[in-house]
């Protein structure tokens, strides 16, 4: 094949995909090296940038000199030169299909982003954290709405751990909340105080207040459960719901009283309560949380 590549092109696809615009200049060498420039600046731009609008701003002007250079390389290649079989039309759709499984198979099995998507979480997750959560080990394997393979979870679980799981009521939905009781656990909720096992779940006031909405008001706490320690929001003028009914599966493991509820956990499932205690849809309304409705255990977050 010895049409020159079409500089325009080059730089379309140098920016759609830095890779492939590379590539179908025949610069197999460049492709890896802006492919890994790449990567350094999605790692840097999750985990290291000071702002959004920084890291926005890096990859931009990464994409502009991808651009410009393929338009060159493309503007350079000889007009009789030999193309590379990678430059060719099925060459480029065999290399991006081949990264798509791989970036598929990455966030199904290993890890995956996920964005927080409401205030239950405050003040330990504002709505639209980014965050990063491992996969493996949790035994519910897919990504975007699709889904691989199921397996029995393996991975370790901890009172105090922030986990994504499918909503009971509808496993399209994914849910963020914090394990509080593990099976076997008896778990009482009352007067705004937890405690797991008969053994208080400690509280501190931190003297912050949080007065943003009717979702995000109370007092920010540091609560201690078995070791572990992380901040809630309390709202001390909230008012107990009183006693909704304990219709969900398993409630007969559950008693409520006016403003208590106590809940032997059962095996295979887990009781989890959001941070934002007087604004959370949680395990005191909806249930339990069955093992295989885990998607996978936070480790990385950024406000």
């Amino acid at each position: 094949m010895r049409k020159a590549p079409n500089k325009w092109l080059a730089a379309v696809l140098s920016v759609v995909a830095t890779p492939i615009g590379f590539l179908y200049v025949g610069r197999a060498g460049w492709a890896v090296v802006y492919l890994l420039i790449a990567l350094t600046l999605a790692v840097y731009g999750v985990f290291l940038a000071p702002s959004a609008a920084i890291a926005g701003a890096l990859n931009l002007a990464f994409l502009l000199v991808c651009a410009i250079h393929a338009w060159r390389m493309a503007k350079a290649f000889p007009a009789d030169g030999a193309r590379s079989w990678f430059s060719r039309w099925y060459g480029l759709l065999g290399v991006a299909i081949g990264f798509v499984v791989l970036v598929l198979a990455f966030r199904s099995f290993a890890y995956e982003p996920f964005q927080q998507p409401s205030r239950s979480m405050l003040p330990t997750l504002p709505m639209g954290t980014q965050l990063v959560v491992k996969k493996w080990g949790y035994g519910n394997y897919g990504t975007l709405g699709g889904h691989f393979a199921r397996r029995p979870m393996s991975g370790p679980l901890e009172r105090g751990d922030i986990v994504v799981f499918e909503y009971p009521k509808d496993r399209s939905v994914h849910y963020i909340k914090r394990v509080v009781g593990l099976p076997g656990d008896k778990v009482a909720y009352s007067g705004k105080s937890l405690s797991v096992n008969d053994v208080p779940a400690a509280q501190q006031p931190t003297g912050e207040i949080v007065n943003e909405e009717p979702s995000a008001i109370g007092s920010v706490m540091n609560e201690s459960l078995f070791g572990r320690q992380y901040t809630i929001l309390v709202d001390a003028s909230r008012p107990e719901p009183g006693a909704p009914p304990l219709d969900f599966p398993m409630g007969e493991q559950c008693n409520r009283a006016a403003d208590a509820l106590t809940c032997q956990v059962p095996a295979g499932h887990f009781f989890v309560l959001g941070d934002n205690r007087d604004n959370s849809a949680d395990s005191r309304y909806w249930g339990f949380v069955p093992a295989d409705h885990l998607v996978g255990k936070l480790v990385y977050f950024r406000k």
